[in-house]
């Protein structure tokens, strides 16, 4: 996803992936951010949330689908390192290869000067 579309819209698009498990715009850019940077706090403060707001999103998330999607890891040296299984993975491609032109369609034509 382009990093102009980080930005939510005030709209919403949520898709059921499983039984019960979703993802939506928000979920999948804390996905994206982990994923790029490997880091919970980095990836909440690039998405702009509450590390605890992220934090609790993972663990919904981990609990919600069939295998957890993000791995975090707590140790001395990367107090917070955080990383996309390969089921997190296939999700948040998946949400982005459906919806990628339909946020970028959204946030431009919220952009555009009437």
């Amino acid at each position: 996803m382009k990093r102009a579309c980080m930005k939510p819209p005030s709209c919403c698009v949520v898709v059921e992936l499983e039984q019960g498990a979703f993802l939506g715009y928000r979920r999948a850019v804390l996905l994206d951010e982990i994923r790029s940077r490997g880091s919970l706090t980095e990836a909440a403060k690039a998405a702009e949330m509450q590390y605890d707001h992220a934090l609790h999103l993972l663990q919904e998330m981990n609990g919600s689908f069939h295998a957890p999607l993000v791995r975090l890891h707590a140790d001395v040296q990367n107090k917070d390192s955080a990383l996309l299984t390969r089921t997190g993975e296939e999700m948040v491609s998946s949400y982005w290869r459906k919806f990628a032109s339909v946020w970028t369609s959204i946030i431009e034509e919220q952009s555009r000067d009437y």
